[in-house]
């Protein structure tokens, strides 16, 4: 009899472990899902609304040291648009699988999210560099298109190194730009639920607005790691002859230390719209497909309109 009810409380056991495996599994491709979807959607919205400024940013930081362009050369905005859809190419995927590889390593609740989304950024890396760095070279010369591009990057050498061309420098921007917009963001989420009636959701409107200030932080404290990436894909615009970090040290030399913070205006600007459409697009879509966010600072909850 005895062994008959350890037997029996052996099963229940074991099937509760299955349970709870099945569950955690199932959470993990219910993040993967989640995170792919609700980061395409925002990668595309914010892209879409937001790309003339990043066009302006990169426009204003490529040009030669001492040159006099400003917002009075009227050559500055035109085709606010060139590399638009180069550049969607690689936002729309790179962004979903981003959003994809976060959530899953939030989810599991093992690491922090600094963490998660360094991983994130290395693995969204692989589509967005190579696209961001033909869309700089296309936003700032008037000649260039996706075709003779691709077609220079074929024939070259090495295609791998023209495509990721400055991929060292795109990691040193983009790993703590996500680290800090992504941690920024679940820290104001802890403290918004904190002090400002805790226990209720958190409103989309109230996730935007901490969106876009998470993405102002962003903007201004990694202008001087953007700076560096767009002056080695456009070194020659820049009137530069170098590779690396040595074309950030030669600008410094030309200009003094206020290069570092060339086009931080429009790139604050950009980034903080951008955090406040990208995370409401990310939130709804969260939202809509009833995802519980485990880090969420009310539960995951979030309010009606």
């Amino acid at each position: 009899m005895a062994t008959k009810a350890r037997s029996v409380a052996k099963d229940r056991a074991t099937a509760r472990s299955d349970k709870k495996d099945a569950s955690a599994k199932t959470g993990k491709r219910s993040a993967f899902k989640v995170g792919l979807l609700g980061g395409m959607s925002a990668g595309l919205t914010v892209n879409t609304c937001l790309f003339p400024l990043n066009t302006l940013k990169t426009r204003l930081q490529s040009r030669p040291v001492g040159a006099a362009m400003g917002f009075a050369d009227r050559s500055i905005l035109r085709g606010l648009y060139r590399g638009f859809f180069i550049d969607t190419m690689g936002t729309f995927p790179g962004t979903g699988l981003f959003m994809a590889t976060y959530e899953v390593l939030k989810a599991t609740g093992a690491l922090h999210p600094t963490l998660c989304a360094a991983g994130a950024s290395v693995a969204g890396s692989l589509f967005t560099a190579p696209c961001d760095a033909m869309k700089q070279r296309m936003q700032v010369d008037p000649a260039a298109t996706v075709r003779g591009e691709l077609r220079v990057a074929f024939k070259s050498a090495n295609p791998i190194k023209r495509l990721f061309v400055g991929y060292p420098q795109f990691l040193i921007r983009d790993l703590p730009f996500d680290a800090i917009q992504m941690t920024s963001f679940e820290a104001l989420k802890r403290w918004h639920s904190r002090t400002v009636e805790p226990g209720r959701r958190r409103t989309p409107a109230e996730l935007a607005w901490l969106g876009g200030v998470a993405g102002a932080i962003t903007g201004l404290l990694t202008t001087p790691l953007d700076v560096a990436r767009t002056a080695e894909v456009c070194a020659m615009r820049a009137g530069l002859n170098c590779t690396g970090t040595e074309c950030l040290v030669q600008m410094v030399k030309q200009g003094g230390p206020g290069v570092l913070l060339r086009g931080s205006l429009p790139r604050m600007v950009e980034i903080s719209l951008g955090g406040v459409l990208y995370f409401s697009a990310l939130e709804h879509t969260k939202r809509v497909l009833g995802y519980h966010d485990p880090l969420s600072g009310d539960d995951g909850k979030v309010a009606n309109a």
